[in-house]
């Protein structure tokens, strides 16, 4: 597979170079230093844009595409440098250069867009991968926590019981443990995205992870209960009193 980055980035570079050529022949009125231009690369491109932005292109460009070229210099600079990019950065490089050919109205967006669409699968593909991990991890982990306490109870109850009432005792244990696991299991793979009830504390969340079992928790408490009626707030008042 071709590298999406190299790929992107030398399609910034075609659409820049028409765009940047035709600025500098309206505003700096040098044909040489437009023609020039033809061999530029995408960084030297980019550069020249930064450098000259408010002689030559802020009348023709936003901030926002001002910002959008100081990120891809850095995308640009650490690909140089061959360091790792993960696939969001890839896919953040390459919505940045469909953005800002979009800005100029460049017809190559279209090609940079098809590059992101795969960068986008890609990532689907990641997600969905961790999704199912985790999904796994949190369907197995009852199983494993019931049979354990299931074990320790059995081996108490045969090692001191009198048969064969330990035996039907340490079955019973082991087959009500088993369907507390599956209770449990059934809860987890039933919790969606959205509010839910949390598992373990029983508190209504609005995110994968429980905020309040979750290491360090919530800073602050919750807040003491409103009254919803005129009674209510009487009866606070006066118990307060």
């Amino acid at each position: 597979m071709k590298d999406p980055v190299f790929t992107g980035l030398e399609i910034l570079a075609e659409g820049l170079r028409p765009f940047v050529a035709r600025r500098i022949d309206v505003v700096l009125k040098n044909p040489h230093l437009a023609k020039e231009v033809s061999s530029w690369d995408a960084q030297a491109l980019m550069v020249f844009i930064w450098e000259r932005w408010n002689d030559v292109f802020r009348s023709e460009l936003t901030f926002l595409e001002r910002s959008l070229i100081s990120e891809l210099r850095e995308f640009r600079n650490r690909w140089a440098h061959q360091d790792v990019l993960e696939e969001p950065d890839i896919y953040r490089v390459l919505d940045d250069i469909e953005r800002l050919l979009k800005a100029i109205h460049c017809p190559k967006a279209d090609s940079v867009r098809q590059l992101r669409m795969e960068s986008l699968g890609r990532l689907w593909t990641d997600e969905r991968k961790a999704r199912s991990l985790d999904q796994k991890a949190r369907l197995v982990w009852p199983y494993v926590i019931c049979g354990a306490c299931a074990l320790a109870l059995n081996t108490a109850i045969l090692a001191f019981g009198s048969s064969p009432w330990d035996w039907i005792l340490s079955g019973l244990v082991f087959l009500g443990m088993m369907r507390v696991a599956y209770v449990q299991a059934t809860r987890e793979s039933l919790q969606g995205p959205g509010p839910h009830e949390c598992s373990r504390c029983g508190r209504i969340v609005y995110s994968t992870d429980c905020p309040y079992c979750s290491p360090g928790g919530l800073e602050h408490p919750p807040s003491p209960t409103v009254p919803r009626s005129a009674g209510q707030a009487e009866t606070l008042i006066s118990g307060a009193v």
